[in-house]
């Protein structure tokens, strides 16, 4: 077994541990029981976070810890994926695509970045969020893939670079989160910890949720096509 298998499965391993140990001492006794939940989130989410899109409040305020945990299986599925998927080069050549098809993709795909940033920095704002933006970002690379083909010399380089990017996303979503407890609060607090929350229906605003929008977005955009090329590798 090599070195990099060995390090992605105690990777896996150290993650599921930080999980379990993490959720056995969570503490979910801090909120007033008297509020219904659903009642609470739509009378006080816009002042609480400042974020307008409560869908996102949810997501990176109040249950944070839960999209952590969707993030970790993300990562996990990439993880495994990549251990079980062969380790050949891709033989992915070139499509015989009309150059109508060449040209019209070429043409999108500056328009897709802008969408895809553009889902997650507006998601505290209005509907999106890194999940949704990261999607996008990866359909780009799928697109290019399929139009442009693979380069034989270039693919583990870009392999690397979306593993990098996917570790730098995971990383940067904790390391928010800790920001929390160096604060003398709990893990992924946000208003409660004492962060600048801005105005709420501003760019800059809702504390910490757009950075963990951007760390998702990285996050979800490398996962999604690390497990893209390797499922192309094993179908040749």
């Amino acid at each position: 077994m090599t070195f990099k298998k060995v390090y992605s499965l105690g990777l896996i391993f150290l993650l599921g541990i930080l999980l379990v140990v993490t959720f056995m001492n969570f503490n979910q006794n801090n909120f007033n029981n008297n509020y219904d939940l659903s009642e609470y989130y739509i009378n006080q989410g816009v002042q609480d976070t400042k974020s307008i899109n409560l869908v996102t409040a949810i997501l990176f305020d109040y249950r944070g810890f839960d999209t952590l945990g969707e993030a970790t299986v993300i990562f996990i599925a990439a993880l495994i994926i990549s251990l079980l998927t062969k380790r050949s080069t891709s033989s992915l050549v070139y499509n015989n695509f009309s150059p109508l098809v060449y040209q019209n993709i070429s043409f999108i795909v500056p328009f897709l970045y802008i969408f895809g940033f553009y889902l997650i920095f507006y998601g505290h704002l209005s509907p999106g969020g890194g999940f949704a933006g990261g999607v996008v970002i990866a359909t780009i690379f799928v697109l290019l893939t399929i139009t442009f083909g693979v380069r034989r010399t270039r693919e583990e380089d870009v392999l690397r670079a979306k593993s990098l990017l996917e570790n730098l996303g995971m990383a940067g979503f904790v390391i928010i989160g800790l920001l929390g407890m160096v604060s003398g609060y709990n893990f992924l607090a946000n208003g409660q910890a004492g962060f600048y929350l801005g105005e709420a229906g501003k760019l800059i605003s809702a504390g910490t949720i757009p950075w963990l929008n951007l760390m998702t977005g990285i996050k979800v955009g490398a996962s999604l096509s690390i497990i893209f090329n390797c499922l192309v590798r094993e179908v040749e």
